[in-house]
């Protein structure tokens, strides 16, 4: 079919007598998936400016959303990149993010539709009131950020840092996650961003705190200068402070040293829903602005800044910690390697260095620990014993008894009593 349909483009071409099909266009539609959606060349090209800051992962996001949006209804839009707002060309319609607030006025003057990116309406100029809006739910992101605590639940005070403007958003985003920890009795504070005077005030709050800090960073650029501040006054990250941010900016997380942990915003589908929007308000006179339901689908992606980092006596810890709680209930070295959060040569591994024993002999002295103490102190039957001690039945608490003691269960019964 591809073929086919080349070769029939081809002869067109070099071919002036011959008559072009009425129904060619909508047969080159209905060749979407394997040519790309076909614009409506019907009408007349559209222009549209994107005021978009693309040097970080968010712009570019919200850009592949706008382009998916224009392919996928097949828009005659010609559209100019322009974060500098540097185009002369007159635009029939606007897409402006939040860091060009500043030409909402000016562009609104034009009486052309505008979709406003992470703005709030109540910023916007009077002389804008016609503009609509698309935003990012900044709840759900302090919500994620608050979950993040919760999964690791060992920090002792909480610090949210603000992006250099304290941008509109970042104070939505530190309201809502100052009210998701208020009432833990963990102390709080929220800071400027350093760029604002100096790394002191950070290294001071940071280092004066008793135990670990969970840092909560305005987006990925204010999160890699805390790692950078933490970095050269020797804080440890995550095992003093846990950082994260938010955009997932890929270029800026996976090289920052460590790498930071992040909540990923669906800015494509922000973008996507701001050429939703203009296109409504395009496709005929006097349509009203709307204020877009906030873009929510925001998901944490974990990276070394928060990631736990135990010692050796810690991770043998939370083994012991769960034979004791659990050997009554027929655990395997399988279901303990499970609770320490490692893989099972290291867990191995450091059961030998610290308790000079391995995790199956570990749980067997605790269900033998249990053994003697039923032994000496009730009259169950050995049976009734193997049963409460997580062990099949009485002939295999018996082998396993002998192994570790020395003596039958009946006869180190005999010897506590004489």
């Amino acid at each position: 079919m591809r073929t086919n349909l080349l070769v029939k483009i081809m002869h067109m071409i070099t071919n002036p007598n011959y008559i072009i099909p009425q129904n060619f266009l909508a047969h080159l539609r209905n060749c979407r998936i394997i040519y790309g959606i076909i614009p409506d060349m019907s009408k007349s090209p559209v222009t549209i400016s994107l005021l978009l800051d693309c040097i970080g992962g968010s712009g570019r996001l919200q850009l592949s959303g706008i382009f998916r949006y224009i392919h996928e209804h097949a828009l005659n839009w010609t559209t100019v990149v322009d974060p500098f707002n540097s185009s002369s060309i007159p635009a029939a319609g606007y897409i402006v993010d939040g860091k060009h607030a500043g030409e909402f006025a000016r562009i609104a003057s034009a009486r052309v539709p505008i979709v406003a990116l992470g703005v709030e309406r109540r910023l916007l100029p009077k002389s804008a009131a016609s503009i609509s809006t698309v935003k990012i739910d900044n709840r759900e992101i302090a919500r994620l950020a608050a979950a993040h605590i919760r999964e690791l639940g060992r920090f002792k005070s909480y610090v949210y840092v603000h992006d250099p403007d304290r941008s509109e958003w970042s104070v939505l985003r530190e309201r809502n996650f100052r009210k998701l920890v208020a009432g833990t009795g963990v102390k709080y504070a929220a800071l400027p961003h350093p760029a604002k005077g100096s790394f002191h005030q950070l290294l001071d709050t940071l280092s004066g705190q008793s135990g670990p800090v969970f840092v909560f960073c305005a987006n990925d650029r204010c999160a890699s200068n805390v790692l950078s501040a933490c970095k050269s006054a020797g804080v440890k990250v995550p095992a003093e402070v846990a950082v994260i941010g938010v955009d997932n900016d890929t270029l800026l997380c996976n090289h920052s040293d460590p790498t930071l942990t992040s909540i990923e915003p669906d800015f494509e589908r922000e973008g996507y829903e701001a050429a939703k929007e203009l296109d409504r308000l395009l496709s005929g006179p006097g349509k009203p602005p709307h204020r877009i339901p906030l873009v929510s689908g925001s998901s944490v992606v974990v990276r070394a800044s928060t990631r736990p980092v135990y010692s050796a006596e810690a991770i043998v810890q939370a083994g012991i910690d769960f034979i004791r709680g659990n050997f009554a209930k027929g655990i395997t070295v399988t279901s303990v390697v499970r609770a320490m959060r490692v893989s099972r040569r290291l867990a191995e591994l450091r059961f030998r260095q610290v308790r000079g024993t391995t995790i199956g002999a570990s749980i067997a002295e605790a269900r033998i620990r249990h053994a003697k103490k039923l032994l000496k102190t009730t009259q169950m039957s050995l049976d009734e014993i193997a049963a409460d001690c997580g062990i099949s039945d009485a002939n295999y608490l018996a082998r396993v008894f002998r192994k570790h003691v020395g003596q039958s269960p009946r006869a180190w019964t005999r010897g506590q009593m004489a």
